[in-house]
C-alpha cells in the first residue's frame, strides 16, 4: 500500500494503520490490595492478534472502569483482521475471577480538515486572502529526517537541500516559497534573555519546513495527499 511521492529520492507515502482497544476493568475494592497490570493486559492483547504484531502498543487513557490502548500495525489491510480478533472478545487476568471484555475499532488519525483552515482564515481579523500567508497556502511539516532530503552528491549529508524539498512537494502544485529554519545561519544565533539559545541545529538529525503554495489548489492537493500518511524512505532493500 506504498504510494510513490518522489521516486528519484526513493521517497514514498504509506497509510497510517492504527486501532484503539478498550479493556473493561473489574471493580477493585480498596481493601483487597490488588492492582491491574497494564503490562499483563498488553501481553494478552499481543497474544490475541498472533501471528500479526503491533508496531507499538501504548496506554492512551486509564480510568477505574477501563484501559484504552492505541496500537499501530504494519499495513492498513490488517485493521479489519485484528479488529475481528479483538472486538467483543474477553481476557482473564491472573488473580481476578471475572472475564474482561475487549472492544476494538479503527483509530482516527488527527489531521486538520478543510473546514478547519477555511473557517480559521475566514474568521481571523486583519487577514487579506489576496496576500500570500494570509490565506490557507502554507504547510508546516515537523521532524523530517535531514538525510532523506540531502542530495547524494552533497558532502554535508546532515543538512537538507532546499531545492530537493521543493522538487518533492511541487508534485502537488507550484511552490511559491520554502523556509527551512535549520538552514538560516542567523536564526541559530537568536537568544532569549541574552543567554539561552532557542535554536540549535549543529547536532540535529531532523528539521522543520514551511512550504507555501502559489495557488490554493496546490495547498489542498498536498493536504489531501498527506492526510493519514507517514513518510517512507527506501534504500538498499530496506524501508524506513
Amino acid at each position: 500500500d506504498i504510494i510513490d511521492l518522489f521516486a528519484p529520492q526513493s521517497l514514498s507515502l504509506k497509510p497510517i494503520a492504527r486501532i484503539n482497544v478498550s479493556v473493561q476493568l473489574p471493580q477493585l475494592k480498596s481493601s483487597s490490595g490488588k492492582s491491574i497490570s497494564n503490562w499483563e493486559v498488553m501481553e494478552k492483547l499481543r497474544f490475541m492478534i498472533k501471528p500479526e504484531q503491533f508496531l507499538y502498543l501504548k496506554v492512551i487513557k486509564s480510568t477505574l472502569e477501563f484501559l484504552r490502548f492505541e496500537g499501530e500495525l504494519e499495513n492498513k489491510h490488517l485493521i479489519k483482521t485484528l479488529i475481528a480478533r479483538l472486538d467483543g472478545k474477553t481476557i482473564k487476568l491472573s488473580g481476578f475471577p471475572d472475564l474482561l471484555k475487549v472492544r476494538a475499532a479503527e483509530a482516527k488519525v488527527p489531521f486538520p480538515t478543510r473546514h478547519d483552515w477555511d473557517s480559521f482564515f475566514r474568521e481571523a481579523k486583519n487577514m487579506n486572502e489576496m496576500k500570500p500567508g494570509e490565506r490557507p497556502d502554507t504547510i508546516h511539516i515537523k521532524d523530517l529526517p535531514c538525510r532523506w532530503f540531502a542530495l547524494k552528491k552533497d558532502l554535508d549529508r546532515d543538512k537538507p537541500n532546499e531545492w530537493l524539498l521543493r522538487k518533492v512537494f511541487e508534485s502537488y502544485g507550484d511552490v511559491r516559497c520554502i523556509d527551512i529554519p535549520a538552514l538560516d545561519p542567523y536564526r541559530s544565533d537568536l537568544t532569549t534573555g541574552g543567554s539561552i539559545r532557542t535554536f540549535k541545529f549543529d547536532q540535529d538529525l531532523t528539521f522543520d519546513a514551511y512550504i507555501q503554495y502559489r495557488e490554493y489548489i496546490g495547498f489542498v492537493k498536498a493536504m489531501t495527499a498527506l492526510k493519514g500518511m507517514k513518510l517512507v524512505y527506501r534504500a538498499e532493500g530496506k524501508a524506513y
